[in-house]
């Protein structure tokens, strides 16, 4: 019997090792492993594309969100940072010389996000803006010499860690405004955000909006000389939700105009939509709201509006589904955009003198965020109910590369539940 034992053993071996690798159900412990792929960025020459990558760690009960790049032929993918503190928003600079980045790093203290420059040749990422502030936002000039930031004014009543270590009641609470809260920022003081231009050789920056009002969503016009941004003004803008879009010089002292004001909200900060400039830099297409009496169920369009003035056209005109997250191709003929259809988001494309659209790359998943180099590459952020979001390269049949592969390992070990499509009924009921 002893020749017996070493065959028994042999073959128990794989099927022990069957049983640790097969897919098992899904536990709370899984969800800590999954990670978080979100908001890719092309190179200019759409070789490489940036994106980020949040895991849990469940050890400090924290979140931390690193750099990561991948070649759009799919043969390669690295990390760019490890620094315990979290970076977003990586962009390429116009040049492809350096990746920039926000992160709050050496702000132990005070939390605030700064500016990063990482040149790509080698070294040490650069902390470049050094505010009391904080960066919540920002676009390289297509030049490349300048960068457009919205910075948040630095909050009056913040204390450092020894002044809070001596305080022991916290300063109360003075409400003098109409809107003194916010979901996820709490109580609002007078703290307001502005538009500020980063000159990029001399480190100097410069506010182009000092004043009372918020700043968001800006975009630079392809010769780098304007600025179109979205923002509430009036009297108290407190008391309305009407964004509307207005042009500055990217010069100091220079006095932002109106580029269209109108009853309904213009590139509103809640849609996400960066307002984009044709590249003749005649036109600017952007997302448009309806009527506030509708509040959040107003529908969002796809608006073209000339920057010499005049009226904006719509160019989904008659579609009753939201769009989002304009971007126009190299040629100008065609502006794409995100749309909001029947448990899905899709990219689709519209002539931009306005005509039949047509899906880029649509089905039952989610596209969450999508890139266009000039040379015509496209990225999409992808996820479908058994597969979490991930970058892939579009080619131009249409199919999928996948690039980031941040979930693959994890989906092997685990068996997600099948999700089935649900319609009810109609029903007439006679009363």
């Amino acid at each position: 019997m002893k020749n017996v034992f070493p065959f028994l053993t042999a073959l128990a071996l794989p099927l022990a090792t069957l049983a640790q690798t097969a897919p098992r159900p899904l536990n709370l412990t899984d969800l800590a492993r999954m990670r978080d792929v979100a908001d890719p960025n092309l190179s200019p020459d759409g070789a490489w594309v940036a994106y980020t990558v949040t895991r849990v760690d469940t050890i400090t009960d924290k979140r931390d969100a690193d750099i990561w790049m991948a070649r759009t032929d799919g043969s390669q993918n690295l990390r760019v940072t490890t620094n315990p503190a979290s970076e977003s928003r990586p962009r390429f600079s116009p040049d492809g010389k350096y990746l920039s980045f926000i992160s709050g790093r050496n702000e132990e203290e005070s939390g605030n996000a700064q500016l990063w420059l990482l040149n790509r040749a080698g070294g040490e990422a650069e902390k470049v803006t050094k505010l009391k502030g904080s960066v919540s936002d920002y676009i390289w000039s297509p030049d490349g010499q300048r960068i457009a930031l919205i910075i948040k004014d630095p909050d009056p009543d913040s204390l450092t860690g020894a002044q809070k270590a001596r305080k022991k009641t916290a300063p109360p609470i003075v409400i003098d405004r109409f809107q003194f809260k916010q979901d996820v920022e709490g109580y609002l003081n007078n703290q307001r955000q502005h538009l500020y231009v980063f000159d990029v050789a001399t480190r100097r920056l410069t506010n182009l909006t000092p004043g009372p009002y918020d700043e968001h969503l800006p975009a630079w016009s392809p010769d780098s000389k304007q600025l179109v941004f979205s923002s509430k003004r009036g009297p108290d803008p407190d008391r309305h939700d009407n964004y509307d879009l207005f042009l500055i010089d990217a010069q100091p002292g220079a006095t932002a105009r109106p580029l269209l004001t109108t009853d309904v909200p213009e590139s509103a900060p809640n849609y996400g939509s960066r307002p984009a400039w044709s590249p003749d830099g005649r036109r600017i297409a952007f997302v448009q709201g309806g009527p506030k009496e509708q509040l959040v169920y107003a529908l969002h369009q796809l608006m073209v509006v000339e920057v010499a003035g005049g009226q904006a056209r719509a160019l989904t005109a008659g579609l009753d589904r939201n769009t989002t997250h304009p971007q126009w191709s190299a040629d100008g003929k065609n502006v794409y955009f995100l749309l909001e259809d029947d448990r899905a988001e899709s990219l689709m494309r519209v002539p931009a003198a306005g005509g039949k659209i047509e899906k880029v790359l649509a089905g039952p998943r989610e596209i969450g965020a999508y890139d266009l180099a000039r040379n015509g590459q496209l990225t999409v952020l992808s996820s479908q109910p058994q597969q979490p979001n991930e970058v892939f390269a579009l080619d131009k049949k249409g199919a999928l590369r996948p690039l980031s592969r941040q979930n693959d390992t994890w989906l092997k070990g685990v068996s997600l539940g099948q999700s089935s499509p649900f319609r009810p009924r109609a029903r007439t009921v006679r009363w």
